[in-house]
């Protein structure tokens, strides 16, 4: 037992003094680096020869056009002629539309609408495709007419067209001055007017007192039933 204890000893002897060996080498190295750092000498490089600042122009007012060009808070500055844009082309104003007096359609006779250009003017008779001052008819039928004007179509009630301008009655002549006709192609009877609505039929004169089926000059007089009332027309007897 005494002899283990003895080798362990020395064992553990012989392992401290490897360390402190080992120790105090390298306490000695870094004492040298320490040394060799301190006593280095650094050798300045000589210092890179600056090159010389260019020579400042004098100021010229030409040199500072683009700044005052892009000044963003004044564009009169820039000398391009900012051009209007045109105008846009003035809207044409729709003309006034016809007077309608009636409208006449029966089978085989073209649809008829009596109209006046204004109200209070001279009654006539149109058919499609004829023109009512600046209008054209496009279509007629029982409730509307159809008025083409510069490419546009404009599709009106007939009840809308009717003349509501109220009626002056004339004053009665004098009691010497001679009774006027009320009518120029009245020819003094009952009968068809001078007026041709289409395909050889002719218009009653107001006021015609004449029955129905009566037969006058080659015309009898026919009567039916229109959105405005009572509907009266002479048709060439067959």
């Amino acid at each position: 037992m005494n002899k283990k204890l003895i080798a362990l000893s020395l064992a553990l002897l012989a392992a401290l003094g490897l360390l402190t060996w080992q120790l105090r080498r390298e306490y000695r190295d870094a004492k040298n680096r320490e040394r060799a750092l301190l006593n280095y000498k650094i050798v300045p490089k000589p210092p890179v020869p600056m090159a010389p600042l260019p020579k400042a122009l004098p100021v010229a007012a030409a040199t500072y056009a683009e700044v005052a060009q892009k000044n963003l808070f004044s564009r009169d500055r820039n000398p391009d002629v900012i051009v209007d844009p045109p105008a846009p082309p003035p809207v044409k104003p729709v003309p006034p539309f016809p007077v309608a007096r009636g409208v006449m359609l029966w089978e085989g006779v073209p649809a008829t609408v009596v109209l006046s250009e204004k109200s209070g003017g001279p009654q006539k008779s149109y058919h499609v495709g004829d023109k009512v001052g600046d209008w054209t008819i496009a279509s007629i039928d029982n409730t509307y007419v159809v008025f083409s004007w510069d490419g546009q179509d404009f599709k009106k009630r007939l009840d809308e067209l009717l003349d509501r301008t109220p009626i002056q009655v004339a004053e009665a002549p004098a009691p010497n001055a001679p009774a006027q006709p009320a009518q120029a192609n009245l020819a003094g009877k009952d009968g068809p007017s001078n007026i041709d609505i289409g395909s050889g039929v002719k218009a009653c004169i107001p006021g015609d007192r004449s029955a129905t089926g009566a037969v006058v000059d080659g015309y009898r007089k026919v009567v039916t039933d229109g959105p405005f009332g009572a509907v009266c027309r002479w048709e060439p007897v067959k």
